[in-house]
């Protein structure tokens, strides 16, 4: 339980807050002001600091006054602390303005220093999905895209609207929450370049800071991102902030919590927090315009007009701005974007449902297609793009950002790419010289998406030998490539050989260059079921042990992305904690190990956390605001990229409906729930066409926060402007294969895509007293 005491003296009264009896957290000065100063780069403003002049204690509730004189305005500021329900304690901060100067604006601000014994600058730090202990893969005591310690994000970048510092010394956290959602935000008005805005939005922000010794709590209403911010630019950087305009009467009131929290370790800790976010937050399932069984049938329908094929090659190449449907360029793509293989095994699955009569024909070509193409190398592998205009093969890393592959060298490749030729000169110059080859993650997700069509058409009556031999190839090359703690490279050349260099692309650090280790997990999970050999068994436990260690307990994920334009190759993303936790489901599944259940359950906790559990505003001239659109539901994509979403956690809702059933967790069958309905909001369909050009088409991504706003990257180009409430105008192959699978697992697995229906009565026979409300 925590208590609320005073401190300091009349006229300048602090605050401190206790955890039995010990103090945990501190304000000397509860209440700061920034001012806004009048120039465009003045994003930090005028600050002013103040203790209360007064404090009323009533039971557990302490009240107090501010009045703070600015430049422009004179300011009184009501603080209402109350020890919560569940033993936190709740603040509610009311400002009112008592005079202001025409153009006075300001800023309000928290901040609280964690002083509680054992708290230091070495403690981990959270605000998902923004930030996952530092996001310091490399370990030098920096966050890794930012290069910051400093580290402030606006309430729609963050999913539960919370920062963690955790001492696991302790087994202690210490929580800043914003506890009244935003109701309203709009395009904020400036010029391009300007740090310093003036705008009447109910979006602030939360951010941890160092004090040399610790860390600050920091809570900002509006929103500032100091240090740095990926809002405006990739390369720059650059922080900004809003100023509320101040009128003489005006008043505006914003609730915050602050919370202890125990764990044994980071993603426990984690976990408790967001069960309770949850309870605060209530987040509400999106209901979709048509049932789920509904929207595959019309994914499939959209998926089949970009079938393509020639004399070697078959497969699916949506790539359109699915506003209009026209195909972009006929490029096929492997694993990663393209999912090939798996859009496949989904028209073998229901082509007799389908009105194209050739459905299965097609559906056989593009995974004969595949094998053939696996042959040609007799450890499985395969290029990860083959373009059928030109007929060409090539590495996706050759082809960063898809023009540079598939340029002619006199076409003028500055000119076609842009200032991103510039700005990835580090990389593609390096890349050009580097040898012909592969990602693992690509190759591995095609050869599982193989196996799970070989044995579904094995379970229908019918068998192909040569799908199994290429299968096998590749698992011979598995065992073959990998290492003594279990891992695997991230890349490896098509004699085999790991790819490392340029480190600046395939990884500075270790835990780097083996991120897609997990990747391969569920390809000899899949192996092994087939075959029964325990050598494919052994090598995914081994994997999937060196996973449960790094990427889980040490959360150290990274790297499921294959195209990052910011500072670092290998993004902290969702798309590697949901690696991680299909890996430790797979091999929990394979052996009786309790230290791999719990990795997988901890796993499917962190990519909870990725998971929105609020509705952002849009500005309500926003394209997705005019639709209704809603966040709930939805997953960022990466920590650099924080308030852009997109939906492929529909690719984990059967595994974390597993692990929820796994760890007797109803919150985790929650989360799946909203996925699986918010992340399918917006499929076209006949009566909500979401502007696209036909039924089952869905933009890759969206923007609920601002993001490369100001970066000349993309002026005049798709993907300029970065407009919050705006999508990415993007559609690819990999939407409809994840999308149906989804819905598809969950059917084969639970006659229902009713999934906490579907929990109670997987765990009600061994766990009922397990269950918990939401």
């Amino acid at each position: 339980m925590m208590q609320i005491h005073t401190t300091g003296g009349p006229d300048r009264h602090g605050i401190e807050l206790r955890l039995d009896r010990e103090p945990v957290a501190a304000a000397e000065h509860p209440v700061l002001v920034e001012a806004f100063d009048g120039t465009p780069g003045g994003w930090q403003g005028r600050p002013v600091a103040s203790g209360y002049a007064e404090v009323r204690q009533d039971g557990g509730m302490v009240v107090g006054i501010a009045r703070v004189e600015v430049a422009q305005a004179r300011l009184e500021v009501t603080d209402t602390w109350r020890v919560a329900e569940g033993g936190g304690v709740r603040l509610e901060r009311r400002m009112r303005c008592l005079a202001a100067e025409p153009g006075a604006a300001v800023r309000l601000v928290l901040g609280l220093d964690v002083v509680a014994e054992g708290f230091d600058a070495g403690s981990q730090v959270f605000a998902p999905p923004a930030l996952y202990d530092l996001n310091d893969v490399d370990g030098d005591g920096v966050e890794d895209y930012l290069d910051t310690r400093e580290l402030v994000f606006r309430d729609d970048r963050l999913t539960g609207l919370a920062v963690l510092a955790y001492e696991p010394r302790r087994g202690l956290g210490l929580a800043l929450t914003r506890d009244d959602l935003p109701e309203h935000d709009d395009v904020p008005d400036r010029a391009r370049g300007q740090q310093a805005v003036v705008q009447r939005t109910d979006v602030g922000s939360l951010g941890l800071v160092p004090t040399g010794a610790g860390w600050l709590l920091t809570a900002a209403y509006p929103f500032v991102e100091r240090g740095r911010s990926h809002a405006l630019t990739a390369q720059g950087r650059e922080p900004w902030g809003a100023f509320l305009p101040v009128t003489a009467g005006l008043e505006v009131t914003v609730d915050y919590g602050v919370r202890a929290v125990g764990g044994a370790s980071a993603p426990e800790a984690l976990w408790r927090l967001w069960t309770q976010r949850m309870a605060t937050l209530a987040p509400r399932r999106v209901e979709l315009a048509e049932p789920l069984e509904e929207l595959t049938r019309l994914r499939l329908d959209a998926l089949m007009p970009y079938y393509r094929e020639d004399a070697t090659t078959a497969g699916f190449v949506t790539n359109c701005h699915p506003q209009d449907g026209v195909q972009l360029g006929d490029v096929l793509q492997y694993g990663f974007t393209g999912q090939t293989v798996l859009n496949a095994l989904h028209v073998l699955r229901h082509a007799d449902e389908m009105p194209d009569p050739e459905a299965r024909a097609k559906g056989l070509r593009v995974v004969d297609s595949f094998v053939r193409r696996a042959e040609r190398s007799p450890l499985g592998l395969v290029h990860t793009l083959y373009d059928f205009a030109t007929q060409r093969d090539a590495s996706w890393w050759s082809g960063l950002l898809l023009p540079l592959a598939y340029a002619d060298e006199d076409s003028g490749i500055e000119q076609l790419m842009g200032p991103v030729r510039e700005h990835m000169a580090y990389a593609i110059d390096a890349l050009s010289g580097a040898p012909d080859g592969t990602y693992l993650r690509c190759v591995a997700e095609e050869h599982h998406a193989l196996l799970r069509a070989y044995r579904s058409e094995l379970e229908a009556g019918v068998e192909h030998d040569d799908w199994l031999a290429v299968a096998r190839s590749f698992g011979e090359f598995l065992l073959g490539a990998q290492e003594d703690d279990g891992s695997w490279r991230r890349a490896y050349a098509f004699d085999g050989t790991p790819l490392v260099e340029p480190r600046a692309w395939f990884g500075r650090a270790e835990l780097n260059q083996k991120s897609s280790t997990a990747t391969a997990v569920p390809f000899l999970h899949e192996l092994y079921r087939v075959t029964g050999e325990a050598r494919w068994r052994d090598a995914a436990v081994a994997a999937a042990q060196f996973v449960a260690e790094h990427f889980v307990r040490r959360m150290k994920f990274n790297g499921g992305i294959h195209d990052s334009i910011y500072a670092r190759a290998q993004l902290v993303d969702s798309e590697s904690i949901l690696f991680s936790l299909r890996a430790c489901l797979a091999a929990s599944e394979m052996i009786d190990d309790a230290d791999l259940r719990a990795a997988a359950v901890d796993a499917a906790r962190v990519l909870a956390t990725w998971v929105y559990l609020w509705d952002v505003p849009l500005p309500p001239s926003s394209t997705m605001a005019r639709f209704g659109f809603r966040s709930t539901g939805w997953s960022a994509c990466d920590t650099a990229g924080a308030g852009y979403i997109h939906p492929y956690e529909l690719h984990a809702v059967p595994d974390l409906l597993e692990a929820a059933v796994l760890g007797g967790d109803e919150h985790l069958a929650v989360v799946a729930d909203l996925v699986l309905h918010g992340s399918n909001e917006t499929v076209a369909t006949v009566g909500r066409d979401w502007g696209y050009a036909r039924p089952g088409l869905q933009e890759e991504g969206l923007l609920v926060s601002w993001w490369l706003v100001d970066d000349p990257m993309f002026v005049d180009t798709g993907f300029g402007g970065r407009g919050k409430g705006e999508g990415n105008k993007t559609c690819l192959p990999w939407i409809s294969a994840v999308g149906i699978d989804a819905t598809d697992e969950v059917l084969l697995r639970h006659g229902t895509t009713e999934l906490r229906a579907a929990w109670r009565r997987a765990v009600a026979p061994v766990a009922a007293d397990t269950m918990v409300e939401a």
